[in-house]
Parts: structure tokens; C-alpha cells; sequence
């Protein structure tokens, strides 16, 4: 079938060629089209399906950091979670990322766990960065944020974090309210 249509082109007169291969291009490049954005759709609607699943779950955790940041704080009424609750919160909270989280949360989430175990670093500025990965596997825009903004809205002073005194009484004092 194809052997007879290619031997018609061939002794065809050359306008009706070119129309022919021009209507031929006209479908292929449509049916393409289609397919794109078939294939678009999907992963959209994924996406959306996943986000609402991912917002849940990052809701939590900003919730439980905000009450071991807050939670320190003689001028709030909120209690920090205990040791055992936090370690099984954070092994759901692993979970869940390994499921449905981002590379990009995933290596900011491993980047914080291991400063926090090891003291190694500094506490805000890996949660800044995992505050960010989150922001961004939900879809929303890191555009125009300034360095450690996101944990700032959490301290009475967010010119400590700028202050590498103040951060360290900041940080030891977490230290001491830990022990």
C-alpha cells in the first residue's frame, strides 16, 4: 500500500507532490500537537493531584518547626514538641518525602538532618534552604525573597540572623533549651 502511494508521488506532477507532502506535513505536525499536549495535561493534572497531598504534608512540618522555633519563646503559649513525638514526626515526615517529595526537598532534607545531628553548620540557613525546596516542589516562587527570609518571619529580630553574635546566642540557647 505504501510501496503503490510512493510510486503515484513519485510520477506525480511536481504542484500535486508538493501539495500532497504539505497536507501529509499538516497532519503530522496536528497529530504532534495533540500528543503534546495530551501528554501536558496528564502531568499537570498529576502534578495537581500530588500538590495538594505535598501542601498537607509540608503544613505539618512548617507547623512542628514552628513550634520548636515559637516554642522557646517566654512571650508565646506554645508548646514545643516532646523528643519522642518530634523523632516520630520526623520519620512520618521522611516518609512522606521519599513518596512525594522533590530532589530538591529531599537533598535539603538530608542536608538539615545530618546538621542537626552533628552540630555541624548552621541550623537556619539549612531550614532556609529547606523552607525554599518546599516552596518551590508546591510551585511557588523563591523570586525576590532574600537570604533566611523565610525562617526571619519567625524571630522577634530577624536582624539576629545578620548578626553572627546574636545568632550564636540564638543558636546555643536552642542548644541549652535541647539538654
Amino acid at each position: 500500500m505504501f510501496s503503490k502511494f510512493f510510486h503515484f508521488l513519485s510520477e506525480a506532477d511536481p504542484s500535486v507532490f508538493a501539495a500532497v507532502v504539505g497536507a501529509i506535513a499538516t497532519v503530522l505536525v496536528g497529530l504532534g500537537g495533540v500528543f503534546l499536549t495530551q501528554i501536558q495535561l496528564r502531568k499537570r493534572a498529576a502534578d495537581e493531584a500530588h500538590r495538594s497531598i505535598k501542601v498537607e504534608f509540608y503544613k505539618e512540618f512548617l507547623d512542628v518547626v514552628a513550634k520548636m522555633i515559637v516554642g522557646n519563646s517566654d512571650n508565646v503559649d506554645i508548646t514545643p514538641p516532646s523528643e519522642q513525638e518530634l523523632v516520630k514526626y520526623l520519620v512520618e515526615f521522611k516518609t512522606n518525602i521519599m513518596l512525594w517529595g522533590s530532589p530538591q526537598v529531599i537533598n535539603a532534607t538530608l542536608k538539615f538532618s545530618e546538621m542537626s545531628s552533628t552540630g555541624k553548620g548552621n541550623m537556619f540557613f539549612c531550614l532556609d534552604e529547606l523552607y525554599r525546596a518546599i516552596r518551590d516542589d508546591i510551585g511557588l516562587s523563591n523570586k525576590g525573597l532574600d537570604n533566611r527570609q523565610l525562617i526571619k518571619m519567625y524571630l522577634s529580630d530577624p536582624s539576629e540572623l545578620d548578626d553572627p553574635e546574636k545568632l550564636q546566642a540564638i543558636l546555643s540557647e536552642l542548644e541549652t533549651d535541647e539538654n
